[in-house]
């Protein structure tokens, strides 16, 4: 925290007092209209506290301004009885003037909080609330986690390691997915409802789909791609293999048909009891596109799925705050339970994987230079910033909610389209999952002294492609798919077994890759209906 120079305000000095004020905050680059809305609160605050003193016109006191996390506050200390200025929002007045100012600090009543502190009242004001606090405190979180974790190792014998790791570190896992998982279903089924609603065309939603899944198949091929060449320049690694034995894997049964059929459910229900994504998909698009030839018919049921879809993402705001406590204890559980001597035969795999989330990333930014036809420059900064939060959750579709924040607060991406497409675009975006899977093919074809050669690439580059479309979005349930990868490249399934140990080290990169690559497809989709605003992509 950094607190800057005091300025002592009263009556006579207030004008000075404003013209430091707006000095001060355009060096920490506030907005004009946050500006203006802080010295509103504060000018009220101030006329509050003078006429509480008993001599308004001698009254003074300190303005100063704090910065935490890159929130901007602004504090108003002053000496005397104890007054709070916010409690008086609650009151009402005869005077209509009154009345109306009253109303006006209602509205920014959560910007506003009062402390009593050694004989001095304290307003405090939020005058800018930064958009990468939550980036923060995952953060903290993380670090945090680490050392417990470490210090825990190193104090601790393996039995109360054991302990803490199944019956606090897990369990807070377990709790906070449960309730995600409790959320998901009816959040993904609201967003594309609405969004669908929010288009009003029939027809408009099944051209801007068309082009989703031209733009998510034309990245995947481009992951994919990467996959193959990190596969082949890691090589035969026999010291893998060493590591561990291969135990017996069932791998899932590749069928485009059953892919296809699976996604009509048999009843309406099953799906959401089973979260079956492609099933909620099929019925959300049905049911939004019934709702939007029922023109003003069922114009009620609209208004009361955009009472629900605001009730949903209210949960979700409840729930959030809480990721950081989340991330700690992965982080702890995961220096718990991790030999990092056992890591060390991994390094270049899970290199591999950096290298290629970091060359997706690229790719991404050349898509929306090409394709976008605008300066990926802030698309990659933004984006960089935004990818601490899949990473530290690794489950795609509990990212749903911060998604489309970023998508429509960051990326300038019109927020009924971001409804739409970033639900939607879930399955059929999972370029992490499918580029980790890929790679771990390659390069366990090449460790068993099996051939590559141009007609194994192509057959087994499709099938990889078809696959990847039936990746579950939750974390770890990628390892699992990857049986029905091995098998298609003559490996055997048991073999995943050797990348369960450090999937919760790529679990996070894997879901980094998914999550970009659908604001990707978002940001792209928006570009080519000219529904991205420039100024708030192009601002800081």
């Amino acid at each position: 925290m950094s607190a800057i120079k005091q300025f002592r305000i009263s009556k006579a000095s207030y004008p000075e007092a404003v013209e430091w004020l707006e000095e001060a905050l355009e060096a920490k680059k506030v907005s004009r209209q946050e500006m203006m809305t802080a010295e509103f609160l504060l000018e009220e605050n101030f006329l509050r506290l003078a006429a509480a003193s008993g001599n308004p016109e001698g009254f003074a006191a300190e303005i100063s301004l704090q910065k935490r996390l890159g929130d901007v506050n602004l504090l108003l200390t002053a000496k005397g009885e104890p007054h709070n200025p916010v409690i008086e929002l609650d009151e009402n007045s005869d005077d209509e003037e009154e009345r109306y100012v009253l109303a006006s600090l209602k509205a920014y009543r959560q910007k506003m909080s009062y402390v009593r502190r050694q004989g001095c009242n304290i307003v405090s004001i939020q005058v800018h609330e930064s958009s990468n606090k939550q980036m923060y405190h995952m953060l903290l979180g993380m670090a945090g986690g680490i050392m417990l974790g470490l210090v825990l190792k190193s104090c601790l014998g393996t039995e109360a390691l054991g302990w803490i790791e199944h019956n606090i570190f897990s369990s807070v896992e377990i709790l906070f997915m449960s309730v995600l998982q409790m959320m998901i279903a009816p959040m993904i089924f609201l967003s594309v409802v609405s969004g669908i609603l929010s288009i009003s065309n029939a027809a408009d939603v099944g051209r801007m789909g068309g082009k989703m899944m031209v733009i998510s198949v034309v990245k995947l091929v481009f992951a994919l791609g990467i996959a193959v060449l990190l596969g082949s320049w890691l090589g035969a690694m026999p010291e893998l293999v060493e590591t561990a034995e291969m135990g017996t894997v069932e791998a899932s049964p590749l069928s485009f048909r059953d892919l296809l059929l699976g996604i009509v459910p048999k009843n309406v229900v099953a799906p959401f009891v089973s979260n079956n994504l492609l099933q909620i998909l099929f019925i959300s698009c049905f049911f939004g596109l019934l709702l939007v030839k029922s023109g003003e018919r069922l114009a009620w049921m609209k208004e009361t799925i955009a009472s629900f879809y605001q009730l949903v993402m209210d949960a979700m705001g409840v729930i959030m705050p809480f990721l950081p406590l989340v991330v700690a204890a992965s982080m702890a559980k995961l220096m718990m339970s991790v030999e990092i001597s056992a890591l060390l035969v991994y390094v270049w795999f899970i290199g591999a994987i950096f290298l290629g989330c970091f060359l997706m990333l690229l790719v991404s930014g050349l898509f929306v230079a090409v394709i976008g036809r605008i300066s990926p420059v802030a698309f990659l900064k933004k984006t960089a910033s935004y990818s601490l939060l899949p990473f530290n959750i690794r489950s795609s579709n509990a990212c749903i909610p911060q998604t489309l924040e970023f998508c429509a607060e960051k990326l300038g991406i019109d927020e009924k389209l971001a409804m739409f497409s970033i639900p939607m675009g879930i399955q059929f975006n999972m370029s992490g999952g499918g580029m980790y899977a890929m790679t771990a093919a390659i390069l366990m074809r090449l460790t068993l002294g099996m051939p590559i050669d141009m007609e194994f690439m192509l057959s087994f580059f499709f099938a990889a492609l078809l696959v990847t479309f039936t990746f579950p979005s939750v974390p770890g349930a990628t390892v699992l798919v990857m049986a029905s990868i091995f098998e298609m490249a003559g490996v055997p399934a048991g073999a995943i077994t050797l990348f369960i140990g450090i999937d919760p080290l790529v679990d996070g990169i894997r879901t980094v890759g998914n999550a970009v690559s659908n604001a990707t497809t978002s940001f792209l989709l928006a570009r080519m209906e000219g529904k991205v605003q420039e100024e708030v992509y192009y601002a800081e």
